[in-house]
């Protein structure tokens, strides 16, 4: 089964998330595909996709809840975890989106980001 794991960011977004994922890849699976994408374009493919989307309602032209509703209605059993730098549990309850995970950015540590990481792969490969 092929996966993929993406993460949806601004352009130049300083964390380090991306890095987390690439080297928690690189050193525990090696061939799952990881890319950085700065939009979400519906693409018919056999692979399996896993989401990490940054949320960062300080950018005014840059929206992580509804980049994830469009994920979410052409990916429907795809694993989205939300990055978000203000956690809103109930908006993002109420978006009816469905996230496998919230991560607060400025919060978080590489266990956690590992863990959910680990959690969305096993998910998809059972």
């Amino acid at each position: 089964m092929k996966i993929t794991i993406y993460v949806i960011q601004p352009l130049k977004y300083p964390h380090s998330l991306p890095q987390i994922i690439k080297q928690s890849l690189k050193e525990k699976h090696p061939n799952i595909r990881f890319q950085i994408k700065q939009n979400y374009i519906k693409k018919m493919s056999a692979s399996t996709n896993i989401y990490f989307i940054i949320n960062d309602p300080q950018l005014k032209s840059w929206d992580g809840l509804s980049i994830s509703k469009k994920i979410r209605q052409n990916e429907p059993n795809s694993p989205l975890i939300l990055a978000s730098t203000i956690i809103n549990y109930t908006q993002f309850f109420r978006s009816h989106i469905g996230f496998l995970g919230i991560i607060n950015l400025h919060e978080t540590s590489q266990n956690e980001i590992e863990s959910y990481l680990e959690d969305s792969i096993k998910l998809v490969i059972t």
